[in-house]
């Protein structure tokens, strides 16, 4: 079958889970009814604060017709499949999601990828770098007894021969490539003692100067800039080159999260590498929407929740104390009252809803970038990987000579491999097909649909030459906009406390979505919801003191 010719697909437009809303010149409905708490957001951010407070009065209030904003699941005939967010790190015993998934009953319903992955390598961009490999190769010798590894050689002699655009081998094998790598991170591992936390604070295992000097720097100059070495602590120095068969992967696992290796600050980068490349990734069926669908569900049991979908609210004000929400639903203008809100919904929004918002909280809001994402489903029809988690597609120099690369697959995931428990022989191979360039945002809401679902039609029967599988079993494509999906934190940002000072509480109204993107989405989600439910008590408390004050001197 030709590259250039898809045959037809049932899918013919974007999917999508965001109502269309047509003005205010509406009808306006007051439920007199006031609430403990109105949380604008209904994302797992959202839902973790709800759940935290489920003993209040709570409204949830979300603008799309499904819950879990950032972590959503989708199904097909029974198989869960993510649409959004779809991994997070294997929970630390204690922490808040540990914490958070023992509440809920789910502790170890999920998949550990562990080396369950595959690698894509690019033909010719494996060609390139085999003195690399080889060099690698003597200095872990031990490597050359691994019969995978002469498999490898063969298959990339005769991919060379055939002109096979990709190699496929299992992640383990790279472990020689990435040695020098891996002894650097491991002394940044988490319960290392030198953890970079992403969101730094006080008693992180890093100080706050040294949180700033590496801040300060890219990741770029910390690995391949040999005039930046100087200027760091000798203990936190990496002490070898790299290669850059290396830089390419690294460049790989970034651009996966919208990130560029020349943006993002040697702290964060490290954070993200420590998870992707050493550390390692759980996944629930249906990815981390399947976390978002079980606080839904236990949330709709308690009596004194109450949510709304469709629900887009226009306006957040403070009115004698309590606050006043205005949304539109169904073409009708709601007002709702309650003692304090949660913003859980993303900041550059809040902008234009609450009218109340400090100047230099508006500027630091301005400050976070956001890239656009799409998420695409392929059916199959049958199973395919059910025993990996899915693959890296390592494309080097090459990867923007080609069609659409400003959108083309990082990672694709395997959903049966996540559900051991679906036994019907068909399957969903998930594709993350970040934006990451700044030049390119915009370009994801412009792109007609079937120039972009034929594009990802043409990268899905390669990588499936790869793997030995026919196009022929390909059943349908669908795609999923994901438009300003993900933060993007710069060099510098945490050094000058921009997300800190973006998120601070204006009186009765607290923030609890998360800025941090992809890998630590899931843990900064839930950690903000708590913090923000925390707030909410001290608030409303702080509040009944002050009332029983003025009762008692009345």
């Amino acid at each position: 079958m030709s590259l250039n010719k898809m045959k037809k697909l049932p899918s013919e437009k974007f999917e999508v889970t965001k109502p269309e809303f047509h003005g205010n010149n509406s009808e306006i409905e007051n439920i007199q009814k006031e609430y403990d708490v109105i949380i604008v957001g209904g994302g797992l951010s959202g839902l973790t604060a709800a759940w935290q407070l489920k003993s209040l009065s709570v409204l949830l209030l979300e603008e799309r017709n499904k819950f879990g904003g950032n972590a959503r699941l989708e199904s097909r005939d029974g198989l869960r499949y993510a649409s959004a967010g779809s991994c997070f790190q294997n929970p630390v015993e204690g922490g808040e999601v540990a914490g958070l998934l023992d509440e809920l009953g789910l502790r170890n319903q999920w998949q550990a990828a562990d080396q369950e992955s595959l690698v894509l390598f690019d033909t010719r961009r494996l060609l390139k770098g085999m003195g690399e490999v080889c060099l690698a190769l003597i200095n872990q010798p031990k490597a050359l007894l691994n019969p995978a590894m002469y498999k490898l050689s063969l298959d990339l002699i005769k991919g060379a021969i055939t002109k096979k655009p990709y190699i496929v081998a299992p992640k383990k094998l790279g472990d020689p490539v990435f040695a020098k790598l891996y002894e650097y991170l491991e002394q940044f591992k988490p319960g290392s003692g030198k953890y970079p936390a992403v969101p730094w604070s006080e008693g992180c295992d890093w100080s706050r100067q040294e949180m700033e000097l590496f801040d300060s720097i890219s990741l770029y100059d910390l690995f391949f800039d040999p005039t930046i070495k100087g200027r760091l602590p000798i203990y936190l120095q990496p002490k070898d080159e790299l290669g850059e068969l290396v830089k390419d992967a690294i460049e790989t696992t970034l651009r996966v999260e919208c990130l560029s290796i020349k943006d993002v600050s040697a702290y964060v980068g490290l954070h993200f590498l420590l998870g992707y490349l050493f550390g390692t990734l759980v996944t629930f069926p249906g990815g981390n929407g399947f976390l978002s669908e079980q606080l839904k569900n236990q949330l709709e049991k308690e009596s004194s929740y109450h949510s709304q979908s469709t629900a887009q609210v226009t306006a957040v004000e403070e009115i004698a104390g309590s606050y006043e929400v205005t949304y539109l639903k169904n073409q009708v203008r709601y007002k709702v009252k309650a003692a304090t809100v949660i913003w859980a919904a993303p900041k550059f929004v809040a902008q234009h809803v609450l009218n109340n918002i400090p100047n230099k909280q508006r500027q630091a809001i301005s400050e976070i970038e956001h890239r656009d994402y799409c998420i695409a489903n392929v059916f199959l029809k049958k199973t395919v990987l059910k025993s990996h988690f899915g693959g890296y597609v390592i494309e080097g120099a090459h990867f923007n000579k080609k069609p659409y690369s400003w959108c083309r697959s990082g990672v694709c995931l395997v959903a049966n491999w996540k559900d051991k428990s679906f036994d019907k022989d068909i399957g969903v191979l998930t594709l993350l097909k970040p934006v990451f360039g700044e030049k390119d945002q915009g370009k994801l809401k412009e792109v007609s649909f079937d120039k972009l679902q034929s594009a990802t039609y043409q990268e899905v029967v390669l990588m499936f030459a790869a793997l030995g599988l026919s196009p022929d079993i390909i059943e349908d494509i669908k795609i999923w906009r994901w438009n300003k999906g993900l933060v993007v934190p710069k060099v510098g940002q945490l050094k000058n406390d921009v997300f800190i000072k973006a998120s601070a509480p204006i009186r009765g109204v607290f923030f609890a979505n998360q800025d941090t993107n992809g890998l630590g989405n899931l843990e900064s989600a839930v950690g903000a919801g708590i913090k923000a439910a925390k707030q909410v008590k001290n608030w409303l408390e702080s509040n009944k003191q002050e009332n029983f004050i003025s009762i008692v001197s009345a």
